[in-house]
């Protein structure tokens, strides 16, 4: 009877491993997600914030929340959630505070590299269908520059 057990824990000691399970691909998405991102560029409804606003912020991604800072202090911070499946992929982020607090806010991103694109709709409105945010959209388009990542 024991020797099964000796077999598993003389594995283990050695180092031998196998995942039990495959990680969801929501879990492996998140994960290269993780870290600092500096702001490029913010659009909404068709007006770019000026850079010296945009140059002090950053995104710290670290599990599934979002930390907004500007200067080092932080302004907004959300739950995130993503979907890779779908084209193209989806985020929803849930804010910890505001006017929106609690509320599943819809978006689309795209992650090529150290580079992110994601384009929220407003509260309350319908998920972005494309990469843009136009006057009247109710859309604002942000794209990031990994700064660190944090795995």
């Amino acid at each position: 009877m024991m020797r099964p057990f000796r077999f598993i824990m003389i594995l283990v000691l050695a180092g031998v491993t196998y995942p039990l399970a495959a990680a969801p691909p929501q879990q492996a998405e998140l994960a290269r997600h993780q870290g600092t991102w500096s702001v490029l560029s913010f659009r909404r409804e068709g007006k770019d914030t000026p850079a010296e606003i945009t140059q002090t912020i950053i995104r710290i991604v670290e599990g599934d929340h979002v930390v907004w800072k500007r200067e080092g202090k932080s302004f907004a911070a959300t739950k995130v959630e993503l979907d890779p499946s779908k084209s193209p992929a989806t985020i929803d982020v849930i804010p910890d505070g505001g006017p929106a607090r609690d509320k599943r806010i819809l978006g689309i991103y795209k992650l090529e590299g150290n580079r992110l694109t994601i384009c929220m709709a407003d509260a309350d409105q319908p998920r972005p269908t494309e990469f843009k945010a136009e006057q009247g959209s109710k859309w604002t388009l942000m794209r990031f520059e990994r700064k660190t990542a944090d795995r």
